[in-house]
């Protein structure tokens, strides 16, 4: 059965939720409101090279390699690849992160798989309201190996939370001071 936060999944897609999406609640949810076209903010999130504009733990960011050409957004869809090192407090030169996209809407959706210190999969969904705003959810699954206990798991799950507030906010704020600038 497939969870509440899958209806709102399946509302931005045209074709389908991706195969890849967990059959259980994200581990973390947050939403906005952008005063910016959602084309402009899925453009924005389908090229990881912005990451480090608004994630400011993330340095040293590469694309390996080329994804498929999706629209206006060059070749930054399914398939893409970026490494990256995450900041790290347990270890002072970072965390190695590789990043892929796996699945991308064109202009509602876009998946992605990171493994570095642990796997997660986010889906980052926009839905338009009126031509010059939309709402964004990013849905966060953190894969977790079995048998660990219920506080280790709500740990990440906060952390989780609270890494992903931090980048929607930045990501936010990145894009409607481009906005009014132009």
């Amino acid at each position: 059965m497939r969870t509440p936060f899958a209806r709102l999944v399946v509302t931005a897609h045209t074709d389908g939720v991706p195969l890849s999406t967990p059959d259980h609640d994200p581990s973390a949810v947050t939403s906005a409101t952008f005063s910016v076209p959602a084309e402009a903010v899925w453009q924005y999130r389908l090229d990881f090279s912005n990451l480090p504009e608004y994630n400011p733990d993330v340095t040293n960011l590469t694309r390996t390699q080329e994804g498929e050409s999706i629209r206006a957004a060059g070749t930054n869809g399914p398939g893409a690849r970026y490494t990256f090192t995450m900041a790290d407090p347990q270890n002072p030169s970072g965390q190695p992160v590789e990043l892929w996209i796996i699945d991308a809407v064109h202009p509602t959706m876009v998946a992605a798989g990171m493994k570095g210190g642990s796997e997660a999969y986010e889906e980052f969904v926009v839905m338009p309201q009126g031509e010059h705003a939309c709402e964004a959810t990013l849905m966060l699954w953190i894969l977790l190996p079995d048998g660990l206990n219920d506080d280790v798991v709500a740990a990440a799950s906060a952390s989780g939370l609270a890494q992903i507030e931090k980048e929607m906010r930045l990501m936010k704020a990145a894009l409607e001071a481009r906005g009014a600038a132009s």
